[in-house]
């Protein structure tokens, strides 16, 4: 495992692509933020309220997170690389590798994100509102992103083993959490915490009414990664690599 984990990362830090993975941690909640006009409205809102917007903007990071987990397969799957690291080292090892890696690189793509688009943010923000950011109990608020987002990276991990196509499985993790499930938390929760992304926010504890408590969320998120991880076992036994 310590050799397939360090063959993994080894090959997931390689190049430049892993430079505009991580660029994404930031540039996603940056996205979102100016979306919903943040921090220009930080001015109309309390110290309190300003520090919730921000860890909820955060939060976003965890579909980034999601990509990075599906890259690790989806990669090796585009450039006909797979089948030979299965062949060589066995189905089994390569699966927890690039589960265990999807782990770490989840775990990276979060802090990456909280530092450096949380660093350019809080240079616009009032000095009282960079207090409160900095405050223990605004750190408090971290634990759940991260979660969110190490969860999203084994979640990611599943549907690259099981679509195996780099632009399907990208949409289907970046484009369609930020274009379609975002936009549903914000209309209609009761029906978006049951998704994926839905379970996510509520790990994070997102200030949107309907959302599951971080407990419950956590267990219909370990739902989806039973169901996915079971399709994923299968696919790589069942398939042609």
């Amino acid at each position: 495992m310590p050799t397939g984990l360090r063959s993994e990362l080894l090959r997931y830090f390689s190049g430049y692509s892993v430079v505009g993975i991580l660029a994404f941690s930031a540039l996603v909640p940056w996205f979102v933020a100016n979306f919903v006009g943040w921090p220009g409205n930080s001015g109309e809102l309390s110290a309190a309220q300003n520090v919730q917007v921000f860890w909820a903007l955060a939060a976003s990071i965890a579909p980034v997170a999601t990509f990075t987990g599906s890259y690790l397969v989806t990669r090796e799957s585009y450039y006909g690389t797979l089948r030979r690291s299965i062949v060589m080292t066995g189905p089994r090892q390569v699966l927890r590798a690039k589960y265990v890696a999807a782990l770490v690189i989840g775990l990276a793509t979060a802090i990456t994100g909280v530092v450096v688009w949380g660093g350019s943010v809080a240079l616009s923000l009032p000095p009282e509102v960079r207090g409160a950011l900095l405050s223990a109990e605004s750190w408090r608020e971290l634990p759940g992103v991260v979660m969110a987002s190490a969860l999203g990276s084994i979640w990611g991990c599943s549907l690259g083993w099981i679509i195996r196509h780099y632009y399907a499985t990208t949409i289907l993790t970046l484009l369609i959490p930020l274009a379609v499930e975002l936009p549903l938390l914000l209309s209609s929760s009761e029906v978006a915490r049951w998704l994926p992304s839905g379970a996510l926010a509520g790990i994070a504890s997102l200030p949107f009414e309907g959302l599951l408590e971080p407990v419950r969320a956590f267990l219909v998120s370990c739902g989806w990664l039973t169901v996915a991880g079971a399709g994923a076992v299968r696919t790589v036994k069942g398939r042609e690599f």
